[in-house]
């Protein structure tokens, strides 16, 4: 916002309120609103005004834009939300992220979103995955399934009563064996 957007603000509550506004009044309120939208900043003291009698502050425009901004973004995607299917690959965790985000602030200042035909997001169901993913295992006795408990990949290796153990010495010697594709 502004400046003068904010003296404007200030002057749209004076007239609810009937407050006397100067050049410092605006001033100070643009340091606390100067990141805010206009037309949020001017929603939020319309809705203020509606509800409440008291004189309305820069913090309550603040909190009630962020309240907003929120709640928007709430609806786009979330636990029992229908959700707006991101532009990225799921499988690139990072860039599906900052699509999700970049993808909440647009719903959040209000823009369209663009929806996805179905085509669109079933054609990447079936692919392949790459080969190099298979190839990565764990380092060290746990890398490997144990001979003498069955313990998979990752897990410790188990007593007969079922308690946690050391990893058994069949386990450590199959551990130091080259790997196979046929023993992966």
């Amino acid at each position: 916002m502004t400046p003068s957007q904010t003296a404007e603000l200030l002057g749209f509550a004076a007239a609810f309120d009937r407050r006397t506004v100067g050049k410092s009044d605006a001033l100070a309120w643009h340091t606390i609103l100067h990141d805010i939208d206009y037309q949020d900043a001017k929603a939020a003291v319309a809705a203020h005004y509606a509800t409440e009698t008291r004189w309305i502050m820069p913090a309550d425009i603040r909190n009630a834009v962020t309240k907003a901004r929120a709640d928007t973004a709430a609806d786009i995607q979330g636990p029992g939300l229908p959700p707006e299917i991101p532009d990225a690959d799921p499988d690139d965790v990072p860039a599906y992220l900052a699509a999700v985000r970049e993808q909440r602030h647009r719903a959040a200042d209000g823009h369209e979103l663009k929806r996805r035909p179905v085509a669109e997001l079933l054609a990447g169901v079936g692919r392949d995955i790459p080969r190099e993913i298979t190839a990565v295992r764990r380092p060290g006795p746990l890398g490997v399934t144990c001979p003498d408990c069955r313990a998979p990949i990752g897990r410790p290796c188990r007593t007969g009563n079922g308690r946690e153990r050391a990893p058994h010495e069949n386990r450590e010697t199959a551990a130091l064996q080259p790997r196979t594709e046929e023993t992966a």
